[in-house]
């Protein structure tokens, strides 16, 4: 009991509230940094200079068809993302038996800042022209069609594959008009979803000649 007593008269009261004002410091400090490199680490995924999913497209008849790419934590940056993708007239034994032509058609979501090009083949000095379109669904949401019409054609006789690339590029700063200034768009868009829906449209080679 003597021994208790001593303990609780060398006790400092204030002393020991400003020990536990600093551990509660310590400790909130220590949890902030931890959340800002979490989120820090969280961001700057995907930041390689090309992702290739390698989506493949076979049209072996007059049909359409596509596949979905979603871009998850893009970050701002000056080298565009790269992506890839062929097209073929044969999947193993079964080969086109009629001359085909095909469109291609890109329909992306608006929910990024991002400019969109086409390429034929693995040269990017020269994209593809295309025909751009808005629409609106009911749940008023935008959606961007680009449209490369009779991008290529396939005669029956011979196996084809043709090679695509695409460019994403979004800007580490974006232009605002008016007025005429940038913002950051690290932030903005931060954990943004964008979807481009890669659409294959197959049709038959008409020829317009015929011999009697």
């Amino acid at each position: 009991m003597k021994g208790l007593k001593k303990i609780v008269s060398k006790f400092d009261a204030s002393q020991f509230k400003s020990y536990l004002v600093l551990s509660i410091i310590i400790l909130i400090a220590i949890i902030f940094l931890g959340k800002v490199q979490f989120t820090e680490a969280k961001y700057e995924t995907n930041t390689e200079t090309t992702i290739s999913p390698n989506f493949a497209f076979f049209i072996v008849d007059v049909f359409a068809q596509n596949q979905h790419l979603v871009l998850d934590n893009l970050t701002p940056r000056a080298t565009p993302y790269e992506y890839r993708f062929e097209v073929s007239n044969f999947k193993g034994s079964k080969k086109a038996n009629v001359d085909l032509t095909y469109s291609i058609e890109l329909i992306s979501t608006t929910n990024l800042p991002i400019t969109i090009k086409l390429f034929k083949g693995t040269n990017t000095s020269s994209a593809i022209n295309y025909t751009e379109t808005i629409t609106q669904n009911s749940d008023n949401v935008y959606f961007r069609h680009l449209l490369y019409s009779g991008v290529s054609t396939m005669n029956h006789d011979d196996e084809y594959t043709d090679i695509y690339t695409l460019w994403v590029e979004f800007p580490e700063r974006l232009l605002v008009e008016p007025p005429s200034t940038y913002i950051d768009t690290s932030e903005k868009y931060a954990g943004v979803i964008e979807l481009i829906d890669i659409e294959i449209r197959a049709e038959q080679v008409v020829s317009s000649s015929w011999e009697k």
